[in-house]
């Protein structure tokens, strides 16, 4: 299988809309907690979806250039919400890959876990105790 070859570039820009998917609140930094940018460029690196991925970063290049004049990672939240919905429209491909990786890159730390407040997989304790109770 051959590698994709990644630029720093590319992760700073995979980064960026990381961190437009899953920003930073009062809980934590978001995509960047789990350092979402870095992540998904080594899985991109010898992924099937890499030409997926490749096509996807030159179409966010294109419209933030053509929508705003700047780069991916000069953009502020609005400008990335509004980039992230063009990206959904236009690579929709790209964005659903994007998102299932920030989505499972983020919700796969055991960090997050806690901060969210979810105990962890039923299968290490034999089950949830309360999980016929309504969840607070």
């Amino acid at each position: 299988m051959t590698e994709t070859p990644i630029t720093l570039t590319d992760i700073a820009t995979l980064a960026a809309l990381a961190n437009g998917i899953i920003p930073t609140d009062e809980r934590d930094a978001g995509a960047a907690a789990v350092h979402a940018g870095p992540g998904i460029a080594e899985r991109m690196r010898r992924s099937p979806y890499a030409p997926v991925y490749v096509d996807g970063l030159k179409a966010a290049h294109d419209l933030a250039k053509s929508m705003f004049g700047k780069a991916v990672t000069e953009l502020d939240a609005v400008q990335m919400h509004e980039l992230l919905t063009s990206l959904r429209a236009q690579s929709p491909a790209f964005f659903r890959q994007l998102r299932a990786d920030v989505c499972a890159l983020y919700l796969s730390d055991a960090g997050v876990w806690q901060r969210i407040g979810f105990p962890g997989p039923s299968t290490d304790t034999g089950g949830y105790p309360d999980f016929d109770q309504p969840q607070l």
